[in-house]
This record gives C-alpha cells, structure tokens and sequence, in this order.
C-alpha cells in the first residue's frame, strides 16, 4: 500500500486514547443493560408471600448509579480527547509528502516529454506544409512558363483563327444574302439552292478549324487548391488542426 493510502486508512481509525474511551464507554452500557435486566428479573419475580429482599435491588442500584456517575465523567472527558494522535499526524504528512513529491516528479517527466512530442509533431507538420507550398509553388511556376510558351507559339495560330472568323462573317453574309427576304414560299425548291449549301458547306468547314485551332492554343491549368480549400462535412479546413479536434482527441487517447 502507498504511503498515501496508508494515510487514508489511518483517517479511518481513532486515536489510543479516543478508543480506549469508547471501548470502557461501550463495557460500561453493557453493564448497565445486565444490571437493568437483573433489576427487572427481581422485580417480575416478587411474591407478596415471602419475605421481600431489598438488599439485592440496593446493591444493583448502587452498581448502577456507580456507573453512570463514572459515563458521566467520561462522556466529558471523552470530548476533550483528540481523534489522532499529533506525532502521528505529522508523520503521515511527511510521507504523503514525500510520496507526493516523486509521484509529481514522474507526471513533470512525462509532461516534458509529451511536450517535446508536441513540439516534433509540429516540426513534421510545419515541414509537411512547407513541402506542400513549395510544390504548389513550382508547379504554378511551371504553369506560367508553360502558357506563356504556348501564347509565343499561338502568335501565328491567333492570326490565322482571325482570318478565319473573318473568313466565317463573310460566308454568313453570303448565306444571309442568297436566302434573300423570305419571299420564296414553304415547300418550293430554289434554283440556286446549291449554291447556298455549298456556302453553309465551307462555313461550317471554317467553324471547325476554328474551334480545333482554339483549343490547340487554350493555356493548361494547374487544378491545384489551396490548403485552406479542402474541407470536410462540417466545413472545417481537413488540413488544420482545430480547437474541438484537439479536444476530442483528448478524450480519444486519454
């Protein structure tokens, strides 16, 4: 047993002296019921045709009055007693506080450690972060460089979608010209009907190259997101470590 526990168990004794008062207090009132019951004895078994003894209730109850004279003086003197004994006392304290003294040095270590513990995880996380933003920022340099070299090789690419889309609002004017105001009726078939197919024909021929070539010169994208971007269901950063993460992993791992 520790000397802690050692110490509480003593707080669940009494003093010698405080016992040895309640022991004679305790011998005394069984005395007194016995006394109380021979009195009681004598007095249930008178017969008023003998000779009545008077000297036996005496003697019981001088018995009787002699003992509760002497629980008087000890009820008295019994509440002057201390409950523990001072030396006692005093030694209990000094081992609880020497045991208390190692058992506190311990959890200060293990404090300590946990604290440098703390310290390394941090370390590992703030190089973590700082790997992350590194990467992030070579490949959005690695983006720039790369749409600025694509926009250099689309210089000849954009003139010539220029062209087109030039080329494009010349067919359509064409197109819209030929159709002519409507005036042909619903049904009835036109002479020159070819010629505007021929016309849609080549402008959607232009429409197509000019998409193809548009998306030949269209910048790459990085499709990267920040830290702070990524959250899960409850809207909190996952790569941060938040104040009620902290607590609850305080009651996961306690």
């Amino acid at each position: 047993m520790g000397l802690i526990q050692k110490a509480k168990a003593f707080l669940q004794t009494k003093s010698k002296q405080k016992q040895a008062f309640e022991d004679r207090e305790t011998e005394l009132r069984a005395k007194l019921s016995d006394l109380d019951a021979k009195k009681s004895n004598i007095i249930s078994s008178y017969d008023p045709s003998k000779p009545f003894d008077t000297k036996a209730i005496d003697k019981i109850d001088e018995e009787i009055d002699a003992i509760n004279k002497e629980i008087a003086v000890l009820s008295v003197n019994k509440v002057r007693a201390a409950d523990f004994d001072v030396d006692e006392l005093a030694g209990h304290i000094a081992n609880v506080k020497a045991e208390a003294k190692e058992v506190i040095a311990s959890h200060k270590d293990a404090e300590s450690k946990a604290r440098d513990d703390i310290a390394k995880a941090k370390a590992a996380f703030l190089k973590a972060q700082a790997n992350h933003y590194e990467v992030v920022r070579q490949a959005r340099e690695f983006e720039a460089d790369t749409n600025e070299t694509i926009n250099a090789l689309s210089v000849a690419i954009n003139s010539e979608v220029r062209r087109l889309r030039d080329e494009a609002q010349r067919l359509s004017r064409e197109i819209y010209n030929y159709a002519g105001d409507g005036g042909i009726y619903l049904g009835a078939k036109r002479s020159d009907q070819h010629v505007i197919d021929g016309l849609q024909e080549e402008y959607d021929k232009v429409r197509k190259e000019i998409q193809r070539l548009e998306q030949n010169v269209s910048p790459v994208g990085l499709g990267i997101a920040d830290l702070d971007n990524h959250v899960d269901k409850n809207r909190r950063t996952i790569y941060f470590v938040h104040r009620d993460e902290q607590q609850q992993a305080t009651r996961i791992f306690r």
